[in-house]
């Protein structure tokens, strides 16, 4: 009366066809993490460029520069001022070679230091930019 199945080996066309819906599903799923993870990790690279640009031209001021240097400066003669790439390039006397818009606000403080913001931002995405401070001593 009945017929042994215990012989068919195989899967049906129905379990093949949920295996991919399923499969698909779970990709998809994963897909727009991946894609959110990239964007994240983009808009990271930026950041970290524009700050370690401004912690290179801080290091350079810190390097260079003296308080007299700044005072006694044509580009820079009385405080507070503000210099941009150019004008800061001739004050550190050697050039910056960075894509980005350069700033350094140089100002007086306590303690006669002078304090100086260093502002970069990014010329294409001008949400990007950042900013550090530095105290010049000597």
């Amino acid at each position: 009366m009945g017929i042994k199945l215990d012989e068919e080996k195989g899967l049906t066309l129905l379990e093949v066809l949920l295996s991919i819906v399923l499969l698909v599903i779970i990709l998809t799923s994963f897909a727009s993490f991946f894609t959110q993870s990239a964007m994240f990790v983009k808009k990271n690279e930026d950041k970290l460029s524009t700050t370690q640009t401004a912690q290179q031209i801080v290091n350079q001021i810190e390097v260079s520069l003296s308080k007299n240097d700044v005072k006694t400066s044509s580009v820079c003669g009385t405080l507070p001022c503000l210099l941009e790439k150019k004008e800061l390039s001739n004050l550190l006397g050697s050039p910056i070679t960075s894509s980005f818009n350069i700033s350094a606000k140089f100002a007086d403080s306590v303690e006669g230091l002078i304090r100086v913001k260093v502002s970069v931002t990014d010329i294409k995405n001008p949400e990007n930019s950042s900013e550090t401070f530095t105290y010049i001593r000597r």
